[in-house]
């Protein structure tokens, strides 16, 4: 039979040991739940960046209408701008018209009156 001494060896040994397996189930405990915390976190993150996701192709795509709006814009711009050229040009041409026409009419005029007879 095992002595008192032998059989408080052995326990302590067991001791030890339930502590040890204590130990690691706590660390495997510990590791699962972080495991399932972190994978909660990843659906979290994964749901936020799919949301960011689809904001930046929504602003994107307002940003290519944007530039789509702006680029007829400006070519609406140019051409009022040619059209407006080619009116002044137009509105000047005339304008030299009628000096002209004026011009030749005071010309005719003074032609008239030097030919009237003094009273």
């Amino acid at each position: 039979m095992a002595t008192v001494e032998e059989r408080l060896q052995a326990l302590e040994q067991e001791h030890t040991q339930l502590k040890k397996t204590i130990e690691l189930q706590t660390i495997t405990i510990g590791a699962l739940v972080n495991k399932a915390a972190l994978e909660k976190l990843n659906e979290k993150y994964d749901k936020l960046f799919e949301t960011l996701i689809a904001h930046d192709r929504l602003t994107n795509e307002q940003l290519v209408e944007l530039r789509t709006q702006q680029i007829e814009t400006d070519g609406k711009i140019v051409g009022i701008q040619t059209e407006m050229r080619q009116r002044f040009s137009e509105q000047d041409s005339k304008i030299t018209q009628l000096q002209t026409t004026q011009a030749e009419h005071t010309i005719l005029l003074q032609q008239i009156l030097a030919r009237l007879p003094e009273k």
